[in-house]
Formats: C-alpha cells, structure tokens, sequence
C-alpha cells in the first residue's frame, strides 16, 4: 500500500476526539494533531512508518515512536495491532540488540587486545633504543678516559723534561726540524726550556677539557641508566 493510501485509510480514524491521518481525493496529506493515550500531544502529524509494535509519526517538533499500547483500542485494531507479533518482534529486536552488543564487546576486546600487543612492543623498541644509548656513552666514556689518560702521561712527563732543565748537561729529549733528537739543557738552554712550558701550559687545559668532558659523559650515563632502568620497571 502507497503512502496516499495509507492516509486515506487512516482518515477514517479520525473519532472521538482522537486524531490521526487523512488525504483528499487528490492526494494530498493532511496533517492533524494527535493526542495519545500518555497525553502527549504531536501536532502537525503524519504516518513515517509503521512496525509490528508500533508506528513512527513525524510531527511539528520532530518525530517520534508510537507503541500500539499508546494508542485507543480502535486505532490499534484498524492497524492489526497483535499482542503476540508485536512481543515477538520485540523480542527479535532485543535478540538483534544482544548480539549486537556481544560483537560490539568483542571488537572492543579485540581492539584493546591489539593495542596491550602494539603499547608491549613500543615499550620493548624504547628499551633497546634506550640499550643501545646506554652502550653508545659507555664506549664514548670508555674512549675519554683513554685519551684523558694519555694526556696526563705526557703532562708528566714534559713536566719531568721541564724539571730536568733546572740541571747543567742534562740532556732532553725534543723535537727539531730535522726529526727527535737529545740536547744539554744548561743553564743557557732557556729555549728549550720555555718550549717545555709552553707544552706543559698546553697539555694541561687540554687535560682539564678532557676531565670535564669524562665528567659530563659520566652524568649522561647516569641519567640515561636510570632512564633505561625506569622503562623496563614499566615494562614488566
């Protein structure tokens, strides 16, 4: 049955006060105020559609679902309104809805499952990033003490050839243009002498860089060990 049929149908409704729906010989849809069983008044309604247990009006403010038991007994027994149909209909809606949300639960489940796996395996990559940090400033600390080392060995010895000037006829081991070769270091030997500490002078602001440098990478290790122990404390 088309919607203009339908409404001239429900035309004849129209009793006693209640009000439904009508159209006229050319088609067109009347609308009407409606009060219904609750006292709920819908104005302006017409038919959208129409269920087992029920039918859906649209009116001025909207629209809205009408149950069968809302409605006057005449109503409901022109619309075929059956107490049995309308509760199985009912109950395939609640079954629907059940299953409904048990898939809906499921893939929620699902879901929060993939996301636990994706949280575990961002967790365990951030732990051997921060690994391999760990290891990258153990090498690089491991490398400065080396050279801070080396530095102050040859501070102590140019200090030792400078001591050694202080002496006549002590001969030092010095570079010259034509390759590593000993002179006296007498009294008249300043040269050599001031070149020593020079050397000295320099070696040692240089050593001082170096400890500062073993220092920092020490606290770098420190905090990123802590970091490192920190991430795999949350990660078990």
């Amino acid at each position: 049955m088309n919607h203009t049929a339908h409404f001239a149908v429900l035309a004849a409704l129209l009793f006693a006060g209640a009000a439904a729906f009508a159209a006229d010989s050319k088609g067109k849809i009347e609308k009407h105020t409606v009060t219904l069983k609750s006292g709920k008044v819908l104005e302006d309604a017409v038919l959208l559609d129409q269920k087992p247990n029920g039918i859906t009006l649209g009116y001025k403010d909207g629209a809205t679902f009408v149950p069968y038991t809302d409605m006057p007994a005449d109503i409901q027994k022109h619309f075929g309104y059956d107490p049995d149909k309308a509760a199985s209909y009912e109950k395939k809606i609640e079954t629907q809805k059940a299953a409904n949300k048990k898939a809906a639960e499921k893939q929620k489940a699902k879901e929060q499952k993939q996301k636990a796996e994706q949280d575990k395996r961002n967790k365990e990559r951030r732990i051997a990033q921060q690994e391999q940090k760990v290891r990258k400033l153990e090498l690089e600390l491991e490398e400065a003490k080396k050279k801070l080392e080396n530095t102050e060995n040859t501070v102590s010895q140019d200090r030792g050839a400078l001591v050694s000037t202080l002496s006549n006829n002590t001969r030092v081991r010095v570079d010259t243009p034509f390759g590593v070769g000993h002179i006296k270091t007498g009294s008249n030997n300043s040269a050599v002498r001031n070149k020593l500490m020079k050397e000295v002078d320099t070696l040692s602001v240089k050593r001082d860089n170096q400890a500062q440098d073993v220092i920092d990478l020490q606290l770098k290790l420190e905090s990123a060990q802590k970091t490192l122990e920190k991430l795999k404390e949350n990660n078990q």
